[in-house]
This record gives C-alpha cells, structure tokens and sequence, in this order.
C-alpha cells in the first residue's frame, strides 16, 4: 500500500495529505465545534414584534396559553417555560433568579452569555430540556456534550429523534407554538419517568365524610365462618 500510495502521489502531495494538513484540519474543526457549541460565533437580536401581552403580568396558566401566540420566545420567556416544567411553576421575579436557578441546577451554562430580551435559539431550549427530563442521548451527545461542544445541537437531533421536536437546526428561532407543543411532550416524559414530586396525601378528603362532617368508618369485617376441626 505504501509503495502503491509513493507510485501514485508525489511527494509534496503526500506531505500535504498525511502530513501537516490533517493536524491543520483538526484543529479548525476543534475551533469550530467548540465556538458552535458555546455559542460564540452565534447570536439573535430582539424580538421584532410585538407581543400579545405582557408575559410578567400572566399567571402560569396564562403564560403557556401566551406562548401559543407569539411568533418567536425570547429568552426570558424561554427560561421561565423551563422552570414551569421543571417545578411546575415559576416562583422568580425576573430573569436574573431565573438565570441563576438555571444555571445553579445545570439546566443552562453561563457561557451561553443569553440577554433576556433576545431571540432563544431551538438548539439551546432543546439542551434545556434534555437536562430537565434526564435525557442523556447517544455517545457524541455523552462524550461531546459534556465538554460543551456542539451541545446544543446534539440535544436537538436527540429531540426530532424522539419526534418532538421537527426538523430544523440548532440556530433557527424557536416558535412559541413550537416550544408549547415540546412542552406537552416533555411533560409526558416527565410523568412516565416519575419526575414529578408525588403528591401529598390528603388526609382530610372530603370524600371521607358524610353530609354531617364526620369522618365515615366502614364496619369491621367479620371473619369468615371456619369448619369444625376434628379435636
């Protein structure tokens, strides 16, 4: 094969082909999947369109209907849709308690430097999303997401796998219906791997009493009837 390869190729070329230009290459490409995945080279600019409301003056429940009208979310919405998933509700004031809470618990980085007002991209819902559900994805997602490279996009191709995400890629804008609908399903997730905290028991159901208010207590059961034994 060397012979063959020698016979071929001049030297120069060979030089270049397994010589210098792979490190050269390899390099490059480490350059650029590190600043793809930490979100360097990208960035989004404000949202250009009005809203249909304010989302700080919406409950919960109101919110999520909001997100179903709005063209694009922008990051504070984003983080905010997080946490409603992640603890069923949203107990923060403004962004900076949520980016800290986010952030605190691994479900963002603080390299991504997001601005609240800002467009969020799929890639970085996507990579939320799979740190709140314990999604861990394929071997390029393990060994490459955790060093922060092109982590984003690898928890994305994981979610149009699992067919809940369309496909699209990681710097696209993420739509409010879009992120809505990946919300329900990342709720069923949710629910199918017991993430959700079991609720209470409610001792004093009302079910429990009658019209008075007194709690009903069923009869004791008798025991059944036993044949004789022989003495």
């Amino acid at each position: 094969m060397v012979l063959l390869t020698n016979i071929l190729l001049p030297d120069a070329r060979l030089r270049c082909i397994i010589g210098y230009q792979p490190i050269r290459l390899l390099i490059l490409a480490g350059f650029l999947a590190f600043t793809l995945g930490t979100g360097i080279l990208g960035c989004t600019g404000p949202r250009t369109s009005a809203p249909p409301a304010n989302a700080a003056e919406l409950s919960d429940e109101g919110f999520h209907a909001y997100l179903t009208e709005v063209d694009v979310v922008t990051v504070d919405e984003a983080y905010r849709a997080m946490l409603i998933l992640a603890d069923g509700e949203d107990t923060s004031t403004n962004f900076e308690e949520r980016r800290q809470k986010l952030e605190d618990r691994g479900i963002t980085r603080a390299a991504w430097k997001l601005e609240p007002e800002n467009v969020i991209d799929v890639g970085s819902v996507a990579f939320m999303v799979c740190r709140i559900c314990q999604i861990h994805g394929g071997i390029n997602m393990r060994l490459f997401g955790s060093w922060g490279l092109s982590d984003r996009r690898y928890a994305m191709r994981e979610l149009i796998y699992r067919e809940m995400l369309t496909d699209t890629v990681d710097y696209d804008y993420m739509s409010g219906a879009a992120l809505a609908a990946l919300m329900r399903k990342a709720d069923e997730i949710m629910e199918k791997k017991g993430l959700y905290e079991s609720p209470g028991v409610e001792l004093s159901d009302e079910r429990d009493r009658d019209e008075q208010g007194n709690l009903i207590v069923p009869p004791p059961v008798k025991p059944p009837n036993r044949p004789n034994q022989p003495q």
